[in-house]
């Protein structure tokens, strides 16, 4: 470690370039996400064609049912160019973070474990990012303070994409939320500049995050009060059950994706201390910002959690480490903290990623202790026994099969074999059952028509007359055990 020089801006640069490298040896060793590859399956009306992701009778698809989902367009293309959109996107990002920070900032975006993670398998958070920092800049003015009206309805805009990239609202939802943000934008700019002494409190920004923390979570229990989906409503359905997801939210999103998967832990005392003693309007602003998305992404990574359990059976609270990587949604901070952090510098003296002053070896020590995340999720990547399974399932036009697993993600596994099918060009319709449902029955009354079954490795029961056709080892990372593929005898 002694030879390591944190203060050579040459180091660096070779961390930099290494983090660029494994973001693309990423997009050729993992295989693409279930979130991306259901999202690839949705059909032009929004629909899923195996039913959706959440069936109305627990542990049975039903292909009748397809859902309502809005996707980003970029999943109607190939796995190819989703691969390559995000790995674009991403080095388009680097270059910005380069040029507006340094190369230690854009090093340490570079070598995210939690980008690398989510590119190779073609998840939309490299364009969440992106849409946070379009509205972070737009909204708080922090590179022009010209045409504001119109920079906060830009930045509305990028901001609504992120609900819609999730699905939480369409093309309608979007214009109308972007307008009530560019008129809430808009008033608290005019209220400030005006207020005078009434509304001093705007320029300081620790009771602006103060605020803005106690205001988003009250808005966070009313979407759950009023069911505004059902993963918001169950809130109130499993309030024990979600307070102790909350806690492990706060642990998984803040704690390690943000302060230790962002390198953010360093700065952190002397940005709070700073923050006391500053009065300055863009400083609040980004103090807002940045402490609202945060305190949003905790209430709904908490919720997601809960309701995702309670559909599926699993124990609590070991869902969680099945679902820990939902804490990666708070990279989308990272372009707003280093421009933040500078703006801070502007007015105190605190440390930054490009100027960290005593804080420049620990900074370095943390980005070395996330490398061995960061080469074996670029190195690893993701992997699909599905893809084998689905090779050997001779299925014709208009064929029928199931796939038993248990219930935790279990729809999400089924649509691994749509595009190894090419179901939607053959016509390939896909049930799943859980193995705790009555699939054994089904078999020989409402899936009377399926003529192939595919089962987990958590399946060893072979239902009378059928045969096993083919079988094959799952890799110890997916849980390890023998899938097989089995016909009817």
């Amino acid at each position: 470690m002694e030879r390591l020089n944190f203060e050579d801006d040459r180091l660096w640069i070779r961390l930099l370039m290494l983090g660029v490298l494994l973001n693309l040896i990423v997009c050729f060793t993992s295989d693409l996400g279930l979130d991306t590859q259901v999202k690839m399956a949705v059909d032009e009306d929004g629909a899923l064609p195996w039913g959706d992701l959440r069936p109305e009778t627990a542990g049975e698809s039903d292909p009748a049912d397809g859902g309502q989902r809005v996707v980003l367009p970029l999943y109607d293309l190939s796995e190819v160019a989703i691969k390559a959109m995000a790995f674009l996107t991403f080095a388009g990002m680097i270059a910005c973070v380069y040029r507006w920070g340094g190369v230690r900032s854009a090093a340490i975006l570079s070598l995210s474990p939690a980008f690398i993670f989510s590119i190779g398998r073609g998840y939309e958070e490299v364009y969440l990012a992106v849409f946070c920092a379009v509205a972070f800049i737009l909204f708080t003015g922090v590179l022009s303070e010209k045409n504001r009206i119109l920079q906060s309805f830009g930045g509305a805009l990028a901001f609504m994409m992120m609900p819609y990239a999730k699905g939480f609202t369409d093309g309608t939802g979007i214009l109308v939320g972007a307008t009530i943000l560019t008129v809430f934008v808009t008033l608290w700019n005019e209220i400030e500049q005006r207020g005078e002494e009434k509304t001093s409190w705007m320029s300081k920004p620790h009771i602006v995050g103060v605020v803005v923390f106690v205001s988003v979570s009250l808005c966070m229990i009313l979407l759950g009060i009023l069911e505004y989906s059902s993963t918001f409503s169950i809130m109130i359905e499993s309030p024990v059950r979600y307070s102790t997801a909350l806690v492990f939210s706060v642990l998984d999103v803040v704690i390690i994706f943000t302060l230790i998967g962002m390198v953010s832990w360093p700065f952190i005392g002397p940005m709070l201390h700073g923050l006391s003693s500053v009065t300055d309007t863009k400083t609040a602003q980004m103090t807002g910002f940045i402490v609202g998305i945060l305190t949003a992404l905790v209430f709904y990574v908490a919720a997601l959690w809960t309701y995702e359990a309670s559909i599926w059976n699993a124990n609590w609270p070991g869902v969680i480490w099945t679902m820990g990587n939902n804490g990666r949604y708070a990279t989308m901070l990272f372009i707003p903290f280093v421009l933040f952090l500078q703006q801070l510098r502007l007015h105190t003296e605190v440390p930054t990623y490009d100027a960290p002053l005593s804080k420049a070896k620990v900074m370095g020590l943390t980005l070395l202790l996330l490398l061995p995340l960061s080469i074996l999720a670029s190195l690893h990547g993701q992997t699909m026994w599905t893809d084998d399974a689905a090779s050997e399932m001779n299925l014709e036009n208009g064929d029928e099969f199931l796939f038993v697993s248990e219930n935790t993600l279990g729809m999400h596994w089924l649509y691994t074999f749509y595009a190894p099918l090419d179901a939607e060009e053959k016509g390939i319709t896909g049930h799943w059952r859980s193995i705790d449902s009555t699939w054994e029955s089904d078999l020989d009354s409402t899936l009377s028509q399926v003529t192939t079954l595919v089962v987990s490795p958590d399946v060893t029961l072979t239902p009378k007359g059928w045969i096993v056709e083919s079988s094959g080892e799952v890799n110890l990372l997916n849980g390890g055990g023998e899938w097989r593929v089995l016909t009817r005898s």
